[in-house]
């Protein structure tokens, strides 16, 4: 079984609140997602199962658990990656996170070996 990794908080930076919110856009879908994914992948029979990041978007947590990571939007910039393997990492676009589109991030772990 292949893990991917949501991450729907920033990296904490100097001068910041570090208490997580789990709000960057002012939805609380990541467990919406999470479920979504899970049931859409089980139904393909795939061999993944995704999880919520329960780090605070910590890189060095993350790494050894994620095959696979997949960011909500507005973390392009705000999540310090460091050296994990960018071509494993998929970016949620607002339109398909709000509406729970998920070709295309089923399609990036179907094509992650």
């Amino acid at each position: 079984m292949s893990t991917a990794i949501i991450v729907y908080q920033s990296t904490p930076m100097f001068g910041k609140n570090i208490l997580p919110d789990g709000n960057v856009l002012g939805m609380f879908k990541q467990n919406k997602l999470v479920t979504k994914l899970n049931q859409t992948l089980e139904k393909k029979n795939s061999h993944w199962l995704v999880v919520l990041d329960d780090s605070i978007a910590d890189i060095d947590v993350i790494t050894p658990e994620a095959d696979a990571i997949i960011c909500v939007p507005g973390l392009q910039k705000q999540f310090d990656l460091k050296d994990y393997p960018r071509e494993k990492v998929f970016y949620f676009d607002s339109l398909s996170y709000h509406e729970l589109n998920l070709d295309k991030v089923i399609a990036f772990l179907e094509s992650i070996q």
